[in-house]
């Protein structure tokens, strides 16, 4: 009986032709792309039981890597499943940050050199030292902290803590140094400079032992097993099989990490999908992959593209859509899936809307089916537990990220209200007097903590000798705070934003510091849909808090809720019957950044939100809804360019419902007028109104057009196709 035949009846897996040979191929390289719903994780264990079984490899003479510690034990899992009643032997399957850490672990104890993590939990010992004390904590945030506090003479907010540490992670994971650092971008000032410094408060704060974090763990194995040739050549020795899963994610430092422990017989099996490389900003780097045949040249190339996951539909459409990416390897995914409901596409009104929407839709789910709402950031998460949480809707969601109530703009927003409660209270202005219209000063705030207040700040101010301005000013404000007191709390968050300024503060602060404005308004949006139907600001406060508690317990209901809320980032691997993608509009998915670094011909970031997009499409396993709207409270936004792209496919141009032109007497088999198929962000064309320009946005309905002459114009495209008034330039 031959391995497969036995491995039907053993375990009821049969594999496909393409899945077989991946396993009978065991001597040199091998590089195996495997579309979604492939089976890539039941091939990956088949091969590696045909090396024990069959080859009769000792399981210690296997490296199965894999990308993280959940796919290592679900990995681990199958592998008992397939196997424990075939062998007793077991394969370990590692991440590739554990195997570094092995690495640096065994070379720093033979070289007598102590180390100290400072990344993870903080220990006690270390927290008692205060962060304002003579040594700062030993811990990577603590020291970025007094780092950042010591360059920018201010505290360090949660947001610029996590780009910091994203800025920190890519150029470790990328091997960047010198003038390439300055290249990188990031929304925190001087992060280079910072991560030097970084760099050397490691090497010279603490003399006696190495201080190390997560991504160090990577860097210095690469460079002991650079530098060790006989530490290198054991690990080479005992493995004489490497297989890595999930290879697309892989950082530079990890594929070169896994080139050099594959030498010199090279019985490497790398399973991968570039279509799925959605992790660029931690230094994840697809072109490693598209190399492959140029670093191995007698490397053998199999393609899995038969899908078991999903509808025809949902393929067809998905494999057509992957297709807009130009640096990919040419694959054509295909099922014999059955027929199911077409793709659902649905552009509301507002951002209202779409939550109500998808709320009802996932009651009407069937009973046993499971569902999933996925969206680009983990800001929409917030608003969609809130309306579920209002429908009496349980959920499991998989990015637990409570740091929004926790978030300064969250904080203003409520101290703003707490000052309408009592407007004695010195304590809360000084931490928003600057971000209102009041130009109340740090002097007259030191002014106000000597004096003792009996009435109102404002009253108090107002008897010094204040400009004119300020006076009138002062008065506008302390009326507007005694008004908002009895407020519904969304109307309150208006006022805050609008007449007293704070958005206009929040605009300037995004000028001088770096901050993301698109990330920060994107929060008090998601406030004012969270004030909605509360009759007061006490309500607004208890209701966050309820939001809060609600979201840090939903890790409990995994097993219990058949409804997931998760990033288009953390559902990769997974599947649903069900997937709703929310929130599909220009500035979303693709970014703001995407679509400006498209403009300037850097293609990179929108090549991964096109892959990032697919990942979310291939989820589906019978009904998949792509869900937008036209406006957020009061921002027109447009539909996704992806949406169009979509579109198209499921609608081809031809299948079209054809409309009366609206001018017969225009040409319109002139080549030099725009078509649809042809629009692309930055490209120049002429309107026979506004004359020269460049295409901005496109999404939906409408078209964002840069004229030299006439400025930005948002214009309806249905209208200026029929009528020719777009030409090429």
């Amino acid at each position: 009986m031959d391995f497969f035949t036995n491995m039907e009846q053993h375990t009821g897996v049969k594999l496909n032709d393409v899945q077989k040979q991946a396993v009978l191929h065991t001597e040199g390289p091998l590089l195996l792309l495997a579309s979604p719903g492939s089976g890539k994780t039941t091939t990956l264990n088949m091969k590696i039981g045909y090396l024990l079984l069959e080859k009769k490899v000792k399981p210690e003479r296997i490296m199965a890597i894999t990308f993280s510690k959940a796919s290592a034990r679900d990995m681990s899992e199958r592998f008992d499943r397939f196997f424990s009643s075939l062998t007793n032997e077991k394969v370990h399957f590692s991440t590739i940050h554990s195997f570094a850490f092995q690495v640096v672990r065994e070379t720093l104890q033979k070289r007598g050199e102590p180390f100290q993590l400072i990344e993870g939990n903080v220990s006690d010992e270390e927290l008692k030292k205060g962060f304002h004390g003579p040594d700062v904590p030993l811990h990577k945030k603590f020291i970025l902290k007094r780092i950042y506090e010591d360059i920018h003479q201010k505290q360090m907010s949660e947001d610029e803590m996590d780009e910091l540490m994203t800025y920190i992670s890519f150029v470790k994971n990328r091997m960047l140094s010198g003038k390439e650092l300055e290249k990188v971008s990031c929304q925190v000032k001087q992060a280079a400079d910072m991560y030097k410094e970084y760099e050397r408060f490691k090497k010279q704060h603490v003399p006696d032992r190495l201080l190390l974090d997560f991504d160090d763990m990577l860097t210095y194995a690469h460079q002991f097993l650079l530098e060790d040739t006989e530490l290198l050549s054991r690990y080479q020795r005992r493995f004489e099989y490497v297989l890595t899963d999930e290879s697309q994610d892989n950082s530079v430092v990890q594929h070169e990490i896994v080139e050099l422990l594959a030498r010199p017989h090279n019985n490497l099996c790398v399973v991968a999908d570039d279509d799925q490389s959605i992790f660029m900003w931690r230094g994840s780097d697809v072109t490693k992959l598209l190399q492959f045949e140029k670093v191995y040249p007698d490397a053998a190339v199999m393609t899995m593209s038969q899908n078991y996951r999903s509808s025809k539909e949902i393929v067809e459409a998905s494999n057509q859509f992957i297709k807009r990416n130009k640096n990919r390897y040419p694959k054509q995914m295909f099922t014999e899936n059955p027929s199911n409901a077409p793709i659902q596409m649905q552009t509301f009104s507002n951002y209202d809307q779409q939550l109500t929407y998808v709320a009802e839709a996932v009651k009407a789910a069937s009973p046993g089916e499971e569902t999933a709402v996925l969206y680009r950031n983990n800001s929409s998460a917030v608003p969609l537990a809130d309306k579920l949480d209002k429908a009496g809707i349980d959920f499991y969601m998989k990015d637990i990220d409570a740091k929004f109530f926790k978030h300064w703009i969250v904080e203003d927003i409520l101290n703003f209200m707490r000052f309408s409660y009592n407007d004695q209270r010195v304590d809360i202005l000084e931490r928003i007097h600057t971000k209102f219209n009041g130009y109340i000063t740090k002097k007259q705030i030191a002014f106000l903590k000597r004096t003792h207040i009996s009435t109102s700040i404002f009253d108090v101010l107002r008897e010094e000798d204040i400009p004119s301005y300020q006076d009138k000013n002062l008065a506008q404000a302390k009326k507007m705070f005694h008004e908002m007191n009895t407020m519904e709390p969304g109307k309150a968050i208006r006022m805050i934003r609008g007449k007293l300024g704070y958005d206009k503060a929040v605009t300037k602060m995004c000028e001088n510091f770096g901050f993301n404005a698109e990330h920060l308004f994107g929060i008090l949006d998601t406030l004012e849909e969270i004030a909605h139907g509360l009759g007061s600001l006490k309500g607004f406060a208890d209701r966050l808090k309820h939001l809060e508690q609600l979201i840090q317990t939903s890790k409990y209901n995994k097993n219990k809720a058949p409804l997931t809320l998760t990033t288009f980032h953390s559902a990769k691997g997974l599947e649903y019957d069900n997937v709703y993608m929310i929130d599909l509009i220009n500035g979303v998915v693709p970014s703001k950044d995407d679509m400006e670094r498209y403009r300037s011909e850097d293609r990179a970031p929108m090549e991964e939100a096109v892959r990032l997009f697919y990942v979310g499409m291939t989820r589906a396993r019978s009904h998949l809804e792509l869900l937008s709207y036209n406006y957020k409270g009061s921002e027109r936004v447009t539909e996704s360019i992806f949406l169009m792209n979509v579109r198209r496919i499921i609608q081809p141009e031809g299948e079209k419902k054809k409309k009366a032109p609206v001018r017969p007497a225009v040409d319109l088999s002139d080549e030099s007028l725009l078509k649809e198929g042809e629009m692309e962000l930055g490209l120049k064309v002429s309107h026979r109104k506004f004359g020269a320009g460049i295409i901005s946005e496109y999404g939906g309905d409408q078209i964002g057009i840069q004229f030299e002459e006439h400025g930005y114009k948002e214009l309806l495209l249905a209208f200026c196709l029929e009528n020719g008034l777009l030409k090429k330039e």
